[in-house]
């Protein structure tokens, strides 16, 4: 359903190693930076150069390792960490926004991001206090206590989390972001995360996408403490953002660069749909049913006994999602566990009192 057009990305990819460092149209570079023990291997960071201008997107994770990478493909290109004029992450995950800092401060610069992702870093707290939200979380999930320590979060996650909130400039989404000669558009695109957000090059014909659309991988659209009450409808609404794009190129923050973002973006949408279709059935075969329970019920590409750590913790916070969805659809009453929605024009995806396009496909 898509065009790939990083088949040295996809090569790179199917033997599960890292691609070359590549020169892509109009002075922007691709350039791989290790994200360790993790199952994506490595992030996508993008070097846009033009005139005396160099802005880094998604850095990546920061391990001394992939700072090397990062500094060995600056020097490559050009301009080196001292020529670096700006840093941007589409969203506030570790293997985006975590060596921000780190690059920013060697080359003198900022760090932007998005407003809401800003705001969810600064309302964890203190790590203590974290640690035992995120317990409490898990816990009213119904995960087993034998099993609660794989899936909490370490004390260092935290400690993380309070460093990376040091942004300098944070943006909504509309904004003009000037490189050089070239315009970048940003569009809020919340789902992922609530502050996620994408890069459009218009007169390059080229979105950057971050996690929000990838070629093969379903992105992630987890309930998470003091992010948006209601992701996956945040997700499902950006989604419909894209369906006009088909003649862009796609520059994603993992696996390889294709074209057709909206035909990806409705099979997205489908996917979704069959996710929904199978938690609503597992609720409905439970007497009193938890996230735990439901998520034991349904498919996983790995099989839910593989499951286990920080897998296990996605899995179960995106099943929260998915009932979440279902609830406040209108659908199903909830399990233990789930925040309230409030009734506030601000927060996207809210209020909702009805389906608001959700059919199962027995309803099809």
């Amino acid at each position: 359903m898509i065009e790939i057009t990083g088949t040295l990305q996809r090569q790179a990819w199917m033997d599960k190693r890292l691609p070359p460092v590549e020169r892509l149209d109009g002075g922007l570079w691709s350039v791989p930076v290790v994200f360790p023990n993790n199952p994506m291997r490595y992030t996508l960071s993008y070097v846009m150069v033009d005139g005396g201008d160099c802005l880094v997107i998604d850095p990546g994770f920061d391990s001394d390792e992939g700072y090397a990478q990062l500094a060995a493909a600056l020097e490559r290109i050009g301009p080196g960490i001292s020529g670096v004029t700006g840093v941007f992450a589409t969203h506030y995950h570790t293997d985006h926004l975590g060596m921000a800092r780190r690059l920013a401060d060697a080359a003198g610069t900022w760090v932007a991001v998005g407003r809401r992702d800003r705001d969810v870093l600064r309302g964890y707290g203190e790590p203590a206090e974290a640690l035992e939200a995120d317990l409490l979380q898990y816990r009213s999930w119904g995960v087993p206590e034998e099993q609660l320590a794989e899936v909490l979060l370490p004390r260092l996650a935290f400690e993380r989390i309070r460093e990376e909130a040091a942004v300098d400039r944070v943006l909504d989404g509309g904004e003009e972001l000037p490189v050089g000669s070239r315009i970048l558009r940003t569009e809020a695109t919340p789902g992922h995360t609530p502050g996620h957000l994408m890069l459009w090059d218009d007169a390059a014909r080229l979105v950057l996408s971050g996690d929000h659309i990838l070629p093969r991988i379903t992105p992630n659209v987890s309930l998470v403490p003091h992010e948006h009450p209601d992701p996956l409808r945040s997700y499902l609404t950006s989604l419909e953002r894209t369906a006009e794009a088909e003649d862009h190129e796609v520059l994603p923050a993992h696996e390889y660069r294709f074209k057709g973002i909206g035909r990806r973006a409705r099979a997205l949408r489908a996917h979704s749909m069959e996710r929904l279709d199978e938690v609503l059935a597992a609720l409905a075969a439970q007497t009193d049913p938890t996230v735990y329970t439901v998520a034991g019920r349904i498919g996983w590409s790995r099989g839910w006994d593989s499951l286990g750590g920080f897998q296990l913790r996605i899995a179960l916070s995106e099943t929260a999602a998915h009932i979440q969805y279902l609830a406040t659809s209108g659908l199903h009453s909830g399990v233990p566990g789930l925040p309230a929605v409030p009734d506030e024009p601000g927060v996207p995806g809210v209020p909702v009192t009805a389906a608001s396009g959700f059919r199962t496909s027995a309803a099809e």
